[in-house]
């Protein structure tokens, strides 16, 4: 097998996919990477990757740089887990990528290529980010979290979930959709329904926020 064959298992991907050598030259982009990223091959080919991905990590700092994480474990043989950068792209868009990082030998040397499978994941990032200002704005009003404030002196017992339920209950709080659960906890998306119907039942509420906020309430997330 050469690049060319190697490239091309690649192209059928519905993920983008990118290759770059370990001077992290860019040596390949699949047309599901181009549409992600709004450029074409030819335009990025032989550049240095962290100048066409220029990622960032969530607290706003580069990512993407010369010899970065990811590449000097590809050096040196190392596995590689999956992470999320903030990528932006050759149109000015913000785009939230997870990518997947796999090290092949190179076919036409002795060292090691970098495959990287991303996919965008901006919707489900800005559902974390409204969830996370959501449980911070309710935890306001959190029991105890208000000098001087009337509390009970004895406070009705919580509502005994599941461990299953108070995974559920996380994700949803994350802003997971069912399908996104049911992948992330292994289980059918009707499972995923029957949990949240028990938990709203058990929290005495009548909707998922009303559960996230009675969670972020009673620190349960």
């Amino acid at each position: 097998m050469n690049r060319d064959d190697l490239f091309r298992l690649f192209e059928v991907t519905a993920d983008g996919a990118y290759v770059v050598g370990e001077d992290q030259r860019l040596l390949f982009l699949n047309s599901a990477g181009s549409r992600l990223l709004g450029c074409e091959q030819e335009d990025v080919t032989g550049r240095p990757c962290y100048e066409v991905i220029v990622g960032g990590d969530y607290e706003g700092h580069t990512f993407c740089r010369r010899d970065c994480p990811t590449i000097q474990s590809v050096r040196r043989g190392k596995c590689i887990p999956n992470y999320d950068v903030l990528s932006r792209t050759s149109d000015g868009r913000d785009l939230w990528l997870n990518v997947s990082v796999i090290a092949v030998p190179d076919p036409e040397g002795t060292g090691k290529l970098a495959v990287h499978l991303f996919r965008d994941i901006t919707s489900r990032r800005k559902a974390e980010l409204l969830a996370q200002q959501t449980i911070a704005t309710v935890s306001q009003y959190a029991p105890g979290s208000q000098e001087g404030a009337v509390t009970d002196a004895y406070p009705a017992p919580l509502p005994l979930l599941t461990r299953r339920e108070l995974e559920v209950l996380r994700l949803v709080a994350s802003g997971m959709r069912d399908a996104q659960i049911s992948e992330s906890l292994g289980i059918r998306p009707t499972t995923v329904r029957n949990h949240v119907e028990h938990i709203l039942g058990k929290l005495g509420v009548h909707s998922r926020l009303e559960a996230v906020v009675f969670a972020a309430q009673h620190r349960l997330v």
